[in-house]
């Protein structure tokens, strides 16, 4: 592998994002589940369940109550057990921080308020590799705990044995899931949103899925809240040339292991450094991994900005004041300790984030992503002039009883 102009950095994440993004395909399979289950419930949930994930699945195995979810938690190790322990943690000390306050604003004509209130019942998708992923439950289950959420309930696909995860159910505990529903892709999403017998819909659902499961959220989004759209997972590092690069290397492979899709890639000035990015990563051919060439790091910087990625690592000569000049991205990673796997599990900060390109408006899933705002007005005393100007406003746009109504109260 050879390091590229920078120039190609912009047409290969295009390349890639328009690679991995759901098109015709995913979307007409999405809805023929979506409908299905609209109209079949579990019974339609199962079928496709058996198709993908278990093929024994029956009707009782869909839905583990708390109790159940208890039990299974009691099998998870020490071991792991003190690492969810300390990531959910550092997740719910950083989550804390966000908690919504109420906006106030009181004068001579009475009192206006802007009262955040916590969403009834949310959904949360946890996608399933080779085992469970806990980390996506902490990360969807503690800003909903912290919002107040009513009611947490994930949805994640069934192991070929029919096993409950003792990790993800620890996780469940630690957020105060209460149902765990054991369905992935379009078929959960459609469960979420529009109940099944055995599910009650949710007002939002919120995590990452493949391709199908965000066709799926797309289209039941007017029905129901969701959070965002993610693609596949990306990473471009903007390195200097005194960095270690079999350190970076290993940052680079981590981001290909999320899977197909994902893309990785390495830009620096530095010739030496990018020659032994290459030499590292030569045995990795099936990896989604590019190196580019700048004329120098802010030329790198910029050509990161403008894509606009999930993650930027910044790693070695200035990266601390390169950070101000990444305003596009999910999150920004700086110096090389700062390492992109920190932020997925125990940095605190969450990895539910924009891909695609949507960092340029999109943020990372947060505590106000489960509440909704409500306006609260109590006016009093002398509204005379309020009421005139109101009815100036409503006359000109020929609202007749709305100038009325405001003038009744002068």
């Amino acid at each position: 592998m050879r390091a590229r102009s920078l120039d190609a950095l912009a047409r290969d994440v295009h390349r890639a994002r328009h690679g991995g993004a759901f098109g015709p395909a995913e979307s007409a399979a999405a809805s023929a589940i979506v409908r299905a289950v609209r109209r079949g419930g579990d019974a339609a949930v199962l079928r496709t369940v058996r198709r993908f994930d278990r093929r024994a699945a029956t009707a009782r195995d869909l839905v583990v109550e708390a109790k159940a979810i208890h039990r299974a938690a009691r099998a998870c190790d020490a071991e792991t057990r003190r690492a969810l322990d300390l990531a959910h943690a550092r997740i719910h000390a950083f989550h804390e921080r966000q908690r919504p306050r109420e906006a106030r604003r009181r004068d001579g004509h009475g009192d206006v308020r802007l009262v955040p209130l916590p969403l009834d019942r949310v959904g949360a998708l946890v996608p399933r590799g080779v085992a469970a992923y806990p980390s996506t439950a902490l990360m969807t289950g503690v800003p909903s705990q912290i919002a107040g959420v009513r009611e947490f309930v994930v949805a994640s696909p069934m192991p070929r044995d029919g096993s409950v995860d003792p990790a993800l159910a620890y996780a469940l505990e630690l957020t105060g899931a209460t149902t765990l529903y054991r369905a992935g892709g379009a078929a959960a999403v459609a469960a979420l949103a529009y109940g099944t017998g055995s599910l009650g819909r949710v007002d939002k659902i919120v995590g990452p899925g493949n391709a199908y499961a965000m066709a799926a959220k797309w289209l039941v989004s007017a029905n129901v809240g969701i959070d965002a759209l993610q693609g596949p997972s990306e990473l471009i590092i903007v390195a200097s040339g005194d960095v270690d690069a079999g350190v970076l290397a290993l940052d680079l492979l981590a981001q290909a292991e999320h899977g197909a899709g994902s893309f990785a890639a390495l830009v620096s000035d530095d010739a030496p450094l990018l020659r032994a990015i290459d030499v590292a990563l030569a045995a990795q051919a099936k990896a989604r991994v590019f190196t580019y060439r700048a004329r120098d790091l802010m030329a790198a910087v910029r050509a990161a900005d403008d894509a606009a990625p999930e993650h930027v690592l910044l790693a070695g000569r200035g990266a601390a004041a390169l950070a101000a000049h990444v305003r596009h991205a999910g999150a920004v990673f700086v110096g090389m300790r700062s390492a992109v796997a920190f932020g997925d599990y125990v940095a605190g900060t969450n990895h539910s984030l924009p891909t695609g390109g949507t960092a340029r408006w999109a943020s990372a899933l947060r505590v106000e992503d489960f509440v909704r705002w409500t306006s609260r007005v109590s006016l009093r005393g002398d509204l005379r002039g309020l009421a005139r100007a109101g009815a100036a406003i409503a006359g000109h746009e020929g609202m007749r009883y709305h100038r009325e109504s405001m003038e009744a109260r002068a």
